[in-house]
């Protein structure tokens, strides 16, 4: 009776031992298969853009969602069973489907990226901490201070430099978008490509016989555009026609015919900021329409295609004055008691900040 017990149990840990084998061998697997290429025939090229503070899983994350990896869960595996360090460095990487998993981490993680993506954006300014300027945007792209300053300095050849004074900064014209840079391209190879970019936009919309109609310069429209872009919101980054915005263009327009200044506020805000001093209407520069008549020496801002296309284009209509409510909608008004009572109703605290 004894030795059939124990046969039993025996044959029970060998079936388990046989299970476990099976499920370790069942594991391993399909770690091997997901740590494979995805498609080794696949040499489509993927651009994977390492921001910077990204963790593990969320790298893993993106590979796996572009289809440049089987598994996250492998991903993640491969790498604490390496112990490798995943520190991975800012960067644009090139990244193919038949690239197996261990190879893709190594390309990530050896710091050579293969290009540097530099974000530019509409409304921003050229110099400033905020994230929307050109300075910022260098800056986070991982250009040092000298080699921005080099290229703010550098002297460029542009369609769109047509009738800019000579002696003006680049401030308006480095085109808002995404440029993929070599990894040894230079802060000045990035505001070229942004200024090609400038020009092939003016080109295709023929900006400049248009703003010509308008009895303006290029350089003139680019101004004004800018500002239409400051007092604008809600107008997406990547639209040709905001109605806003092209409603925004009749009111200065109009100001301009009447013989009135442009008021703009978004103009001495930006004379204040520049010189780093209080924000002020009667603020003494060339740059406040406040206090003068016409447009200011140059763009206050990098405008974008919607706004150049309102300035091209304005909306036809009888207004003089317009604001953002509270609630960020525009009023516009033909009176100047009507726009009173637009601060009255939609402005209460905005207007007070001005």
């Amino acid at each position: 009776m004894q030795i059939r017990k124990s046969r039993k149990w025996m044959i029970i840990v060998a079936s388990l031992v046989a299970v476990l084998g099976l499920s370790s061998a069942a594991g391993a697997g399909w770690y091997l298969y997901n740590l494979s290429a995805v498609n080794l025939g696949d040499q489509a090229v993927t651009r994977v853009n390492i921001t910077s503070g990204m963790t593990a899983p969320q790298v893993a994350s993106a590979l796996e969602e572009k289809k440049l990896i089987r598994s996250r869960y492998a991903f993640l595996g491969y790498i604490k069973l390496k112990r490798i360090d995943a520190r991975f460095k800012v960067g644009v990487y090139v990244v193919k489907p038949s690239q197996s998993t261990p190879e893709i981490i190594k390309h990530l993680i050896n710091g050579q990226s293969d290009e540097v993506a530099v974000r530019f954006y509409p409304d921003g300014t050229l110099r400033g901490k905020d994230y929307r300027s050109v300075e910022s945007a260098l800056k986070k792209a991982g250009y040092n201070d000298a080699d921005i300053e080099g290229a703010f300095k550098a002297d460029y050849d542009s369609y769109v430099f047509k009738s800019r004074p000579a002696g003006a900064d680049l401030e308006g014209f480095v085109y808002g978008d995404t440029y993929f840079m070599s990894g040894d391209a230079t802060a000045k190879s990035a505001i070229q490509r942004a200024l090609a970019e400038f020009d092939q936009v003016a080109r295709k919309n023929n900006l400049e016989e248009k703003f010509k109609k308008r009895g303006l310069t290029l350089y003139q429209g680019i101004t004004l555009a800018s500002i239409v872009q400051k007092e604008s919101i809600g107008c997406g980054v990547g639209t040709e026609v905001c109605e806003d915005q092209r409603k925004i263009a009749s009111v200065f327009y109009n100001r301009m015919k009447a013989g009135m200044n442009l008021g703009s506020d978004v103009t001495y805000q930006y004379a204040a900021d520049k010189l780093g001093v209080a924000r002020n209407t009667q603020l003494d520069s060339p740059y406040n329409t406040r206090v003068h008549k016409g447009l200011p020496p140059g763009p206050i801002a990098t405008p974008g295609l919607s706004a150049l296309n309102a300035v091209a284009d304005p909306a036809q209509t009888d207004y003089l004055f317009f604001l953002s409510g509270d609630d960020n909608v525009t009023y516009f008004a033909k009176t100047d008691a009507e726009h009173t009572a637009n601060a009255k109703a939609h402005c209460r605290q905005k207007c007070q900040q001005s």
